[in-house]
């Protein structure tokens, strides 16, 4: 009379059963792709970061050598020292006639190196005391001494000075030079900093694609390949020779770079006074005319030329300097690698992101500048006199007072 019932509560029970079952087989499969995820962006974010950091470790590498080499092209110092130069006493003539020729030697030699001047003062004084002492008792030969002595200040006076520069020129140089190195520090940090961090970013994708293919290729398998991604991996030369087209930026792209910016200096800056007082907006309004110049001037348009080895011209001296073989170097790998860079160091999206660099740097500069170029304080100035004050002196005009309130 139950057998009825008994079957559809198995059936009910069963059903039951066998769906909690299901659902906790999904939820156990959903609970692994959550967690497979999970590590997988951990993964990425893991590798991105340490990326990033291998870039900034990198970058602070490469800057000092590459600060060396400006300061020692672009030398505003010494334009001061030679500016110092100038106003440094010059050494007494009363001198002995036999004195002449040693006394003039130094000085022409201070001319050419500062550095050496007190060094050859020093030598010629301890010259003339021992000279000194000599003719105490030699009066014959100190006459002869004399007159040779004379004979050669007279045969020295003869001979061309090199000219001397004003201290005007020297200012305008330093001008120029101190705008100039100015603007090549932040152009080539900017360039140099975009540039390392594409070449390790290339790289470190092509390893973490190189990971992910590993997990599912199998022997017995077809090779997994990515959609838009070679076959070919990345070997350790091809990798070591891709890094090291960054020595061409730092050896002889930025001497390019340099040539635009002097002339967009010499442009925007050489026509200024040299007795002008420049305020924090002035100044800013500068860099900005700088900027736009040398934009105009295309180089936008170059900056693939300045961080890659481009035309055969170039190779040659690239492969040269560094004792390489293009049969070695010049693999379809690193062509590959070659050609995607180039391709992003001309889209709009690099050029965009390195005029951004450069104006954050630009301002940067500006506000560190901020105290040592003051904003000149507004002169109060009265369109119409004081009322009087003075006993004697007639009332100010009532009707007008009225007039201003109405």
């Amino acid at each position: 009379r139950h057998q009825r019932k008994i079957v559809i509560g198995a059936g009910v029970v069963g059903g039951l059963y066998m769906s909690a079952k299901v659902l906790t087989q999904r939820l156990v499969e959903m609970q692994a792709t959550s967690a497979k995820e999970r590590a997988s962006k951990e993964n990425i974010r893991r590798r991105f970061d340490q990326n990033q950091r291998d870039c900034l470790f990198t970058i602070m590498s490469l800057l000092p050598e590459l600060s060396e080499q400006v300061l020692r092209e672009v030398d505003v110092e010494r334009l001061i020292a030679e500016l110092r130069a100038i106003h440094r006493p010059q050494p007494s003539r009363q001198k002995p006639a036999g004195d002449g020729a040693s006394a003039k030697k130094p000085r022409e030699e201070g001319e050419s190196n500062v550095w050496s001047n007190n060094s050859s003062n020093n030598d010629s004084g301890d010259g003339e005391k021992a000279q000194t002492n000599d003719d105490v008792g030699k009066k014959p030969q100190r006459e002869n001494g004399s007159a040779d002595g004379s004979a050669e200040v007279e045969t020295a006076d003869k001979e061309p000075e090199p000219p001397r520069r004003s201290k005007v020129e020297i200012w305008e140089d330093i001008k120029i030079q101190s705008f100039a190195r100015t603007l090549i520090a932040v152009y080539s940090e900017s360039l140099l900093t975009m540039l390392v961090h594409i070449q390790l970013n290339i790289v470190g994708r092509s390893t973490y694609l190189d990971s992910v293919v590993g997990k599912f290729f199998d022997d017995n398998e077809e090779r997994v390949v990515l959609e838009g991604r070679s076959e070919s991996q990345i070997s350790m030369t091809d990798e070591q020779n891709f890094l090291m087209l960054s020595w061409w930026f730092l050896n002889r792209g930025w001497r390019q770079m340099m040539s635009l910016i002097v002339d967009a200096v010499n442009h925007s800056v050489g026509q200024l006074s040299l007795k002008e007082r420049m305020s924090h907006r002035e100044l800013s309004a500068l860099f900005n005319t700088v900027h736009v110049k040398l934009r105009e001037n295309g180089i936008i348009q170059a900056l693939s030329g300045f961080v890659l080895p481009l035309g055969d011209a170039n190779v040659g001296d690239y492969l040269s300097s560094n004792k390489l073989s293009a049969d070695k170097v010049f693999t379809p790998v690193f062509a590959q690698l070659l050609d995607q860079i180039r391709d992003i160091i001309e889209s709009s999206d690099f050029a965009y992101v390195f005029n951004s660099c450069v104006d954050r740097l630009t301002a940067q500069l500006l506000d560190a500048l901020q105290e040592s170029f003051p904003e000149p304080v507004p002169v109060p100035v009265f369109n119409k006199p004081l009322p009087p004050t003075v006993e004697g002196e007639a009332a100010p005009n009532l009707d007008e007072v009225v007039k201003e309130f109405e």
